[in-house]
């Protein structure tokens, strides 16, 4: 649940529905074909799998899948598939992260290979129903197989549109409704600032420091970062991990990590830890980290950049002559002596005067978006990338009585946003 000033979104799952929206008619330029039974699976994979093209080192087969999830990520759900099939995660494609409260539909690219084959023939047909649908056991993600698709993995990555929303904002003031509808009017005609989410930077709203110091080689304060420092926003079971591993890794009694049982929000630190284990050396463990789980950390430290740099450009650019703007501002959680040591061990060690001079702000989470969205301008763009500003497309919307929150209203939304675009920054401009 996640609470403005004038409204709530999360409330309930249902409340948040994602759905992705690929091209598919990208790929009559290459190869899909669709598949609906087990036996004509099997036929088509060993037909593939024996052709010349596969058995010489083409590799640009993949199985695609769609993917349905709630209240789970989808890096969760990789690790569970990785052990269903008993391949490396690396084998997996998805073409962005979705929420993870909220029910959520995407596509999933499995890569074939010489090594993986006879695995994944094997855990479809001993784990796929015969509508090749697979449900996980507590019904958190429900994997439907497509077909095979040939095609480069560059041009797959392509496919990808952006993403259609169905959202519930609950517990709006009645009060505030004709202003809700006049922005609603304001977006439908104009930009909105591109801003990263705070879901990028993780729970604790410290990703961002992870790839700062894996970028500066600080192999130790990054696994510091990724296993000991516990927020507020994070719940007593957590928390109390965190201070374990801490505990143990200050004394360098690492190898009671074992004993520890880590719950599931942990499990990226869980790959981390048995990797640690096995390599005894924090350099090494990072090197051999998956880089999936890496990239989570460099992109936050990329995005950090870029919403700091769009902060001033607004700031500089478009509220120079105007006091009139909205503001989200969100909280960091986490102790005080642990912000002394990512200050004194990370940001005071950064040689790279323009990188250090952003990060001093390093737990500054605001958001600013000017009130009149006319003065932004369209075709800004920073580093050629990523857009500074982006234009929602807005479907439909309703506002009725919330039946959750009486004596309020609910507004029912849909909207569209381009690839990579955060639909909170949408509610930002809404409800503040």
């Amino acid at each position: 649940m996640i609470i403005h000033d004038k409204g709530i979104i999360k409330y309930q799952l249902k409340d948040f529905i994602v759905n992705e929206k690929i091209n598919l008619s990208f790929f009559y330029n290459f190869y899909l074909r669709i598949i609906k039974t087990k036996n004509l699976l099997v036929n088509n994979l060993n037909n593939f799998l024996e052709s010349g093209n596969f058995l010489n080192g083409n590799n640009n087969y993949f199985l695609l899948f769609i993917l349905r999830k709630e209240n789970t990520t989808i890096f969760n759900v990789l690790l569970r598939l990785s052990k269903i099939f008993k391949i490396p995660i690396s084998d997996f494609l998805f073409l962005g992260e979705k929420d993870k409260y909220a029910i959520t539909y995407q596509s999933l690219f499995l890569r074939l290979n010489p090594k993986n084959k006879e695995k994944i023939i094997n855990a479809m047909l001993n784990n796929f129903d015969d509508n090749l649908r697979f449900e996980s056991y507590n019904k958190d993600f429900i994997l439907s197989f497509i077909g095979i698709v040939y095609n480069n993995l560059d041009s797959i990555k392509r496919v990808l549109l952006g993403n259609e929303f169905l959202i519930t904002i609950r517990k709006i003031p009645t009060e505030f409704q004709n202003f809700l509808i006049k922005r609603l009017k304001i977006l439908e005609a104009n930009y909105l600032p591109n801003y990263y989410d705070i879901q990028r930077f993780g729970k604790r709203l410290i990703n961002h420091l992870i790839g700062l110091a894996l970028n500066n080689k600080m192999y130790y304060e990054a696994s510091y970062l990724l296993l000991c420092i516990y927020s507020n926003n994070e719940n007593f079971k957590v928390k109390s991990k965190r201070r374990k591993i801490k505990e143990l890794l200050l004394d360098n009694k690492i190898d009671e990590v074992r004993n520890l049982r880590l719950p599931q929000y942990m499990d990226i630190e869980k790959v981390f830890l048995s990797i640690l284990l096995k390599e005894r050396n924090y350099k090494k463990a990072w090197k051999n980290f998956p880089y999936k789980f890496t990239t989570i950390f460099k992109d936050a430290y990329k995005s950090f950049i870029f919403n700091s740099k769009l902060n001033h450009f607004i700031k500089q650019s478009i509220l120079n002559n105007s006091s009139d703007f909205i503001s989200k501002k969100i909280q960091l959680n986490i102790p005080e002596n642990e912000k002394d040591f990512i200050n004194q061990n990370i940001i005071n060690k950064i040689n790279n005067k323009e990188v250090k001079e952003i990060f001093k702000n390093w737990d500054n989470f605001e958001f600013i978006f000017p009130k009149n969205l006319d003065l932004i301008i369209y075709d800004e763009k920073y580093e050629n990338y990523r857009n500074y500003f982006i234009r929602p497309i807005i479907k439909e919307f309703s506002l009725s009585d919330d039946e959750v929150f009486e004596n309020y209203k609910k507004l029912k939304l849909k909207f569209f946003l381009p690839k990579g675009s955060f639909a909170t920054n949408l509610f930002y401009y809404l409800l503040n």
